[in-house]
């Protein structure tokens, strides 16, 4: 067996370990109603499912009435559903943000994921991970320590034929160390949510091979001003957002970690046409986070979020 096959296997059956363990400790008051959540889904013939369009569609299932009734229950108790929007037959998940749209504008400045071994660090329910195997990636791996989110995949899953896209419920740190795996990172929408995001990018920096491409999407403070959390704080009603630099701090943190080649996607402000309240998502959104007599402000007064894609190299 060549070494390099032998290091991967190594590496998955240390991650097989690691999941068996954080399964067996994790406790969560709805877990018995995801479980029979997921029990409820009808067996059916699998799809193959669409992967490079704006809606992820699992179609030609032709469920019965009664199966659609019960099939669109049971993905509703899995409910929030954050990232989407997915079709399973004709149930359609409007999701909380629109996805496609922020994906759109990573697909400017990235480049070509063509065979490339992917980390999709806190991948939410896959969508992004989905995405990323659909524009040709060869394996995606993803990480979120949200049991929630890894039962949505695991029902949308249930309706496609297999593909290699794998989520595991863990935080970037409970990787297994081993030699730099991956071709390319992604992490979005997971810096500003970190104490300390230096640590949070060496961490994304040892997980890449020489010269591997980081893909870092995050909301950004425009102009010089930054947002630093105090003991009470909330940025848009979120309790922890932690650090919101300017694009300069930003990329000057990049280069401290070792990243070069660092490219600057366009700046855009999320509105509410993006992420929004729908029945897949009934609680808070952006809108209540706004000042509701100006919109480019949080209800605290801060800029509102404005995020930006910036590609950069190992």
């Amino acid at each position: 067996m060549a070494l390099k096959e032998h290091n991967y296997l190594n590496w998955a059956r240390e991650i097989d370990e690691i999941v068996n363990l954080k399964l067996k400790s994790s406790s969560n008051g709805n877990q018995l109603k995801w479980d029979q959540a997921l029990k409820r889904l009808p067996p059916i013939s699998k799809q193959y499912p669409k992967l490079d369009t704006a809606i992820i569609s699992i179609e030609h299932i032709n469920l019965m009435s009664q199966e659609r009734e019960i099939t669109k229950k049971a993905l509703q108790d899995l409910s929030p559903w954050r990232k989407g929007p997915f079709l399973i037959d004709d149930i359609f998940i409007d999701s909380e943000w629109q996805s496609n749209m922020k994906w759109d504008r990573i697909k400017e400045v990235i480049d070509p994921l063509e065979g490339k071994m992917i980390l999709d660090v806190g991948c939410g329910n896959g969508y992004y991970s989905l995405r990323m195997k659909g524009d040709g990636a060869n394996l995606v791996i993803g990480v979120d320590p949200s049991i929630l989110f890894i039962m949505q995949f695991n029902a949308i899953s249930h309706f496609m034929q297999s593909v290699p896209v794998f989520l595991l419920p863990l935080k970037l740190n409970e990787l297994p160390h081993s030699k730099p795996i991956f071709d390319t990172v992604f992490s979005m929408g997971v810096l500003y949510h970190q104490r300390v995001p230096l640590e949070h990018l060496k961490q994304l920096y040892d997980a890449l091979k020489k010269d591997g491409e980081l893909i870092l999407e995050t909301i950004i403070f425009p102009g010089t001003s930054t947002y630093l959390r105090n003991k009470n704080g909330r940025y848009a009603q979120m309790p922890n957002v932690w650090h919101l630099p300017n694009i300069e701090e930003l990329c000057s943190w990049l280069k401290i970690t070792g990243f070069k080649n660092i490219k600057k996607g366009r700046i855009e402000r999320t509105t509410p046409n993006e992420q929004r309240s729908t029945e897949w998502m009934t609680s808070y959104s952006l809108s209540n986070a706004l000042d509701p007599d100006n919109e480019k402000l949080t209800i605290e007064g801060f800029p509102a979020p404005h995020r930006i894609v910036i590609v950069c190299n190992k």
